[in-house]
């Protein structure tokens, strides 16, 4: 071999690394998990309805919630709620706390 006589390397050539662009996409699929697509859950309204009067039920609810939140720091574990149309009134017992709201 002569000293003259220089040997070629191929080249080879690494992947190119992935762009930042790219590395944003594939963490966005990898980290999001896919929405299920289609109608949202139910809220179904209901009403109580006498001789003289229309009442929303999820009204009764927010309403009993929020006078007992007034009162109390601690979060609305259960929420049981009476309606007595004919005294225009509903008791409400939320984590064992009574309640009377005027309809």
């Amino acid at each position: 071999m002569d000293m003259s006589e220089k040997k070629t390397v191929a080249s080879v050539e690494a992947p190119a690394p992935e762009t930042p662009a790219a590395e944003q996409k594939a963490a966005k699929k990898a980290g999001k998990p896919s929405a299920r697509r289609g109608r949202p859950p139910l809220s179904p309204e209901i009403y109580v309805e006498t001789a003289s009067h229309q009442y929303n039920v999820t009204d009764i609810v927010e309403r009993a919630k929020a006078d007992y939140r007034a009162t109390h720091k601690v979060g609305v574990q259960s929420c049981k709620i009476y309606i007595k149309p004919e005294e225009g009134v509903a008791y409400y017992v939320v984590n064992k706390v009574t309640g009377k709201l005027d309809l």
